[in-house]
C-alpha cells in the first residue's frame, strides 16, 4: 500500500501504558518473537521484543499512533527496532557515519542525543492493511532485526583494512546460495512498475527504475530530472552474504559537508516519521561523488515474492519525502 506524505498539522494522538495490541498485531508479534527462542536472556512481551544480536541486544517495539493520513487512511501503530552501539559509533563524526551508512543493511546509524548511537529501523502500520502485516511485515520486522549488526560490522571492516572479498559466515540462513531474488522477480516488477507509468529495465540478475524529482519527469534520458533505482542480485553483502542490493541516487551534486548533514538529517526524519514509508536501509554518501543515496540490503532470508516491488514503491514516495525534507538545507 503506498502511503501519503504526513500532514504537518496532523499530530498522532498520545496513549498510556495501558494500551494493548490488536489481535492481528499481537499475533504478528507474537510471530516476530519467535527470532528469541533459545535465548535465555530474551525478554518478551505482548509490546516488545528484547534479544540478543551478535554482541548487542536489538528491541522490537510496538505501540499506538492513530494517525489518519491526508488520503483518510488510518494508520494504527507503528513497529520501531533499536540496536544500541558500542562507544567507538558514538564518536563518529557526521561523515564518518554517512560513509559507514554505505554498508547498511536493514538499519541506519544514527546518533541519538544522550542515548549514544543505535541502529533504527521503522515500520507504520495501518488498520486495513491486515494481509500485508501477516504476509510481508511480519518477515522483513523479524528478518530485518536479525540483520541489523551485519551493516556496523562490515563498516567495521572497512574502516580496518580486515575485510575479505568474499562474504564470511556470520550464521544468516542460506548465506552462501544464490541470490533468492532471479530474473523472474525482476522482470515481474519491471511489469508492475510500468503498469503505474514508472520507466524502468529488467534483466538477468536487476532492475533499474526512474523516479519523477520535478513534477512531469519521467526519464533522464529526455533531460529531465529523475532519481535513478537500482537492484542487483549479484552483489553479495561482505557480512550477510546472499539477497538484494538496492540504491537510490538522488540527483543532486553536494558538497561534502553538505552530503553527510542530509544524509543523517534524512536518516533520523524518517526513523522518527509516522506516514512514511517502511525503514529498513539507511541514507548515505561516498562523499567523495557528491551524491546523495539511499541503500539496503537485504539478505536471502528476507525474500518474499514481490518484494522488490515492494521496495520500488516505498522508495518512490521516499524520493518525494526527501525532496520535501531537505529542499529548505541545500
Amino acid at each position: 500500500m503506498e502511503q501519503s506524505i504526513q500532514d504537518e498539522t496532523t499530530t498522532p494522538a498520545l496513549h498510556d501504558d495501558s494500551w494493548q495490541p490488536r489481535p492481528e498485531l499481537l499475533r504478528a508479534m507474537r510471530e516476530i518473537a519467535t527470532i528469541a527462542e533459545g535465548d535465555d536472556s530474551a525478554v518478551v512481551t505482548d509490546r516488545q521484543i528484547s534479544f540478543a544480536n551478535g554482541a548487542q541486544r536489538t528491541t522490537i517495539t510496538a505501540s499506538e499512533v492513530d494517525l489518519v493520513t491526508v488520503d483518510g487512511l488510518r494508520i494504527s501503530e507503528r513497529i520501531d527496532i533499536r540496536t544500541p552501539l558500542p562507544e567507538p559509533f558514538t564518536e563518529m563524526t557526521a561523515e564518518q557515519i554517512a560513509l559507514a551508512n554505505t554498508m547498511a543493511t536493514t538499519g541506519a546509524i544514527v546518533i541519538e542525543p544522550g542515548k549514544g548511537a543505535a541502529l533504527v529501523s521503522s515500520l507504520p502500520v495501518f488498520e486495513d492493511d491486515v494481509a500485508a502485516l501477516e504476509d510481508l511485515y511480519t518477515l522483513v520486522v523479524a528478518n530485518g532485526a536479525l540483520a541489523h549488526f551485519a551493516g556496523p560490522i562490515a563498516a567495521a571492516q572497512y574502516a580496518s583494512g580486515l575485510h575479505d572479498e568474499d562474504p564470511t559466515d556470520f550464521g544468516f540462513p542460506a548465506w552462501d546460495r544464490p541470490s533468492f531474488w532471479d530474473e523472474e522477480e525482476f522482470v515481474y516488477a519491471e511489469n508492475m512498475l510500468r503498469q503505474a507509468g514508472i520507466y524502468c529495465n529488467a534483466g538477468h540478475s536487476g532492475l533499474t527504475a526512474e523516479f519523477p524529482w520535478e513534477e512531469g519527469s519521467s526519464s533522464a534520458m529526455l533531460g529531465e530530472s529523475t532519481s535513478l533505482m537500482r537492484f542487483e542480485s549479484r552483489m553479495p553483502h561482505p557480512v550477510a552474504g546472499s539477497g538484494l542490493f538496492f540504491r537510490l541516487d538522488l540527483p543532486l551534486t553536494l558538497e561534502r559537508a553538505q552530503l553527510a548533514e542530509c544524509a543523517n538529517y534524512l536518516n533520523v526524519f524518517e526513523t522518527n516519521g509516522i506516514d512514511t514509508p517502511p525503514f529498513f536501509g539507511a541514507w548515505c554518501s561516498q562523499l567523495d561523488n557528491g551524491t546523495l543515496t539511499y541503500v539496503g540490503f537485504w539478505p536471502n532470508c528476507m525474500y518474499k515474492r514481490g518484494t522488490v516491488v515492494n521496495i520500488a514503491f516505498w522508495c518512490r514516495i521516499r524520493s518525494r519525502i526527501a525532496r520535501q525534507a531537505i529542499g529548505n538545507r541545500i
